[in-house]
């Protein structure tokens, strides 16, 4: 790749879509008139840019095009974050770059014409040529973060060598989603739990508040539960001891592990907890950096790895599983410590009698994604539960089967103001 292709790629824009419709043309532009594209540049010695504003993307959504000379197409959520496969020299490369860096995943050398594509297949960018009538993939790569995108084209020469743009959902890329059509309806929302269809979260960078590398102290009226010393106030489901493995500072979750809880019940709490997915990444949705946080033993905030990892809206980090999307995605890296700062007040029955139900905010590494959300009822997997009369209980953290570590663990009882 030369220098004026990566001038083109860093110059373009994209937008991921949602939707329900397949089999559908959206745009196309046989022979690369100006109409219709939202922006058109041309940056010297031949070479041009287009983009077009789409909304967001769902899966199924491709981009392709006929290239007999350079050139390709192109996803770009900002200039230094981008997905595109494009020719030059008789060598199609497949490119992923994310924040500014960026890598080559795929390349292979094909002459004559050739038609490229690249699009979204449920939680993966494909990559694709099409030679002797025959798709064949190239590469696929992780989402770059963002849900909000541009598609367009580069190519040398105003257009000549290129033709048949065409925007389009394919029936046949339709097959991967993350979420469910067949769930409980969310009381007081359009939505069912887990809905594939709900808009994800904005992801955004959280910034520094503290240093990562180091756990802060707690407030001096804070109960400790983990200071990275020892499991002393904690147990297992049953009340014996807990199998998770102590680390230096953290204590780690090992499959078949076990959720844990803590000895002691609470009811209205802040609580601040630190945790951190495997650097290792391995899986994808909800088989990738999960756990989760339950206050009062019965409702949870979600504990996941969403950097670069799509998955249904509710069940993000810091979601309230199966109810409430966070209100944008903070995530950072694999391997790098997070925080998670919650009030929580719990619900208040007499009788038997509901008189108010639970409310929760919650702060992901400082930045507010749940505000003041009253809980609907008991949350869980694929349903919706009404409330029950409950008291106090124990704060309990997830075995979801990946590696997840914690530290710096500690609660404020709330108690009434007199």
């Amino acid at each position: 790749m030369n220098k004026k292709e990566i001038l083109l790629v860093t110059a373009l824009g994209l937008s991921l879509f949602s939707g329900k419709a397949a089999d559908e043309v959206i745009f196309e532009d046989a022979n690369f008139s100006k109409e219709g594209w939202s922006n058109y540049r041309d940056i010297g010695d031949g070479w041009e840019v287009r983009s077009r504003d789409f909304g967001e993307l769902v899966q199924g959504v491709v981009q392709e095009v006929t290239v007999e000379g350079a050139g390709g197409v192109f996803l770009s959520s900002t200039a230094d974050s981008f997905v595109s496969i494009f020719r030059s020299d008789g060598t199609i490369h497949a490119i992923r770059s994310r924040n500014g860096e960026q890598s080559s995943i795929g390349q292979v050398e094909v002459g004559g014409e050739v038609d490229l594509r690249v699009g979204f297949d449920g939680a993966f960018f494909i990559y694709e040529y099409r030679n002797a009538n025959k798709w064949i993939r190239l590469a696929k790569s992780d989402i770059i973060g963002l849900v909000s995108y541009n598609c367009g084209i580069s190519t040398n020469n105003r257009g000549s060598g290129m033709s048949n743009y065409r925007l389009l959902k394919l029936e046949s890329l339709q097959g991967v989603r993350f979420g469910y059509t067949n769930t409980p309806k969310i009381p007081g929302t359009p939505w069912v739990v887990h809905d594939p269809f709900r808009p994800q979260p904005r992801q955004i960078d959280p910034g520094t508040i503290s240093p990562r590398s180091k756990s802060g102290t707690p407030p001096s009226d804070a109960i400790i539960l983990f200071d990275g010393s020892n499991l002393d106030a904690w147990e297992n489901n049953k009340g014996g001891d807990p199998k998770w493995v102590l680390g230096d500072g953290y204590f780690e979750c090992r499959k078949k592990s076990g959720t844990i809880r803590s000895k002691q019940k609470f009811g209205s709490v802040q609580l601040h907890i630190e945790w951190a997915a495997p650097t290792e990444v391995k899986g994808s949705s909800q088989g990738r950096g999960n756990s989760g946080v339950f206050l009062a033993g019965l409702y949870e905030v979600q504990v996941q790895d969403n950097y670069d990892n799509l998955t249904y809206p509710d069940g993000q980090a810091s979601s309230l599983y199966g109810f409430r999307p966070p209100r944008v995605n903070v995530t950072r890296p694999p391997g790098e410590w997070q925080s998670y700062d919650i009030v929580f007040e719990m619900p208040e029955f007499k009788n038997g009698k509901l008189l108010k139900k639970a409310k929760i905010t919650v702060l992901h590494n400082g930045v507010v994604t749940q505000h003041g959300v009253e809980i609907p009822g008991i949350l869980g997997h694929k349903k919706t539960q009404p409330y029950r009369e409950h008291g106090p209980g124990h704060i309990q953290l997830q075995d979801h089967g990946n590696p997840v570590r914690y530290r710096n663990i500690w609660v404020r009882e709330l108690k009434p103001v007199q």
